[in-house]
C-alpha cells in the first residue's frame, strides 16, 4: 500500500495534484491548514481513499482535528499538530498516538519535514506542500506484513 501524505497546502493544489496523478498512490491523507484544499483530490481522483484532519487554519472546518484509521495491517494516528503543541515537543502527541495503539503517526503544523521512530511508532512530518522554499509530501510504502517505509519528497 502506497500513502502520499500532504499538509499545509495554504490553497496552493497544483503541486499535490500533480503528485497524486504521478504516483496514484492507494491512499491520500491531507493533515490540515486547507482542507478545502482537498475537494480538487475528491473531484479528480474519486476513487482513491481520502483522510483529512483539520488545522490551526481552517476555521469553521467540520472536520476532526485527529482521525485513526488502518492503511493495510497498520494503524495510522493522523492529526496536524497544533493542539499537541508540536512545534515546542512531541511529547503530547506520542503520548496520544501510543495510547491509541498507533504503529504510524502522522503530523503536520511545523512546517519542517522530517522522520523519526519512537519505539514501535513511525512519525512522519511531510513538512509544507504549499509554503516555504522547499515544498515537500511524504510518500511511505506499508507492506502486507507491516512494515512501514516512509520517505520525504521535495514538490516541484
Amino acid at each position: 500500500m502506497k500513502l502520499a501524505v500532504f499538509s499545509d497546502t495554504h490553497g496552493s493544489t497544483a503541486s499535490m495534484v500533480s503528485a497524486v496523478r504521478r504516483l496514484r498512490p492507494d491512499m491520500v491523507v491531507h493533515l490540515g491548514d486547507c482542507t478545502r484544499d482537498t475537494a480538487v483530490l475528491s473531484a479528480e481522483f474519486p476513487q482513491i481513499p481520502l483522510h483529512s484532519v483539520s488545522g490551526n487554519c481552517d476555521f469553521a472546518s467540520r472536520e476532526s482535528d485527529m482521525e485513526l484509521f488502518f492503511a493495510g495491517p497498520v494503524k495510522v494516528f493522523a492529526t496536524h499538530g497544533h493542539r499537541y503543541g508540536v512545534k515546542l515537543s512531541l511529547d503530547s502527541l506520542l503520548n496520544s498516538a501510543h495510547f491509541a495503539g498507533a504503529r504510524l503517526v502522522l503530523y503536520g503544523h511545523t512546517h519542517s519535514a522530517r522522520i523519526d521512530c519512537w519505539g514501535e511508532m513511525t512519525v512522519v512530518n511531510p513538512g509544507a506542500a504549499g509554503a516555504g522554499s522547499r515544498p515537500s509530501f511524504a510518500l511511505i510504502e506499508i507492506t502486507d506484513e507491516g512494515a512501514i517505509v516512509p520517505r520525504l519528497v521535495e514538490l516541484t
